[in-house]
């Protein structure tokens, strides 16, 4: 939440984080397509804060219009003296979708997708331990069980040694 723009390079396509929610410094890997449009949303901008908080354009706001829009409900954005009703958000069918969500999220596409296993999330660095890695694993054990059509093929006609 605290990322400034001097601390990302689009050219290594790294940000690096001087405190994450464990307080410990990190630097993670931007995929190209959002390192795009984080340079598209910089406008030239190279220094402050990457997701302002003020003039009602918070990473908050933010995401509760993006899921707005997303159920086709469109909001003129929150200004300094809205009065309640000016704020209240309307109901919508993305509302249990919050912030961390997107870490849940995050955590299975590494792993169902990426191929990452639990001390593969926590080599990312978000996670300092295995068990707290493995609460955001989600893995489907069907998706496992898939994993025998890659095991070795018993050869026919073969005489088992003795």
């Amino acid at each position: 939440m605290a990322l400034r723009w001097e601390q990302i390079d689009f050219d290594l396509g790294v940000a690096y984080i001087a405190t994450s929610k464990n307080d410990d410094p990190r630097t993670v890997l931007l995929q190209a397509e959002l390192r795009e449009e984080m340079r598209a949303f910089a406008k030239g901008t190279t220094s402050g804060g990457v997701f302002p908080f003020r003039q009602g354009g918070g990473l908050k706001d933010r995401l509760v219009r993006a899921k707005l829009a997303v159920c086709g409900i469109t909001t003129k954005p929150r200004k300094h003296g809205d009065t309640k009703a000016d704020r209240r958000i309307p109901p919508h069918r993305l509302a249990f979708v919050g912030f961390h969500t997107f870490c849940h999220t995050w955590a299975t596409w590494m792993r169902r997708h990426g191929g990452a296993d639990v001390q593969g999330l926590v080599a990312t660095g978000r996670w300092r331990a295995p068990r707290s890695a493995a609460r955001y694993a989600h893995v489907a054990a069907r998706e496992e069980w898939r994993r025998v059509d890659l095991l070795p093929k018993p050869q026919t006609g073969r005489a088992l040694p003795e």
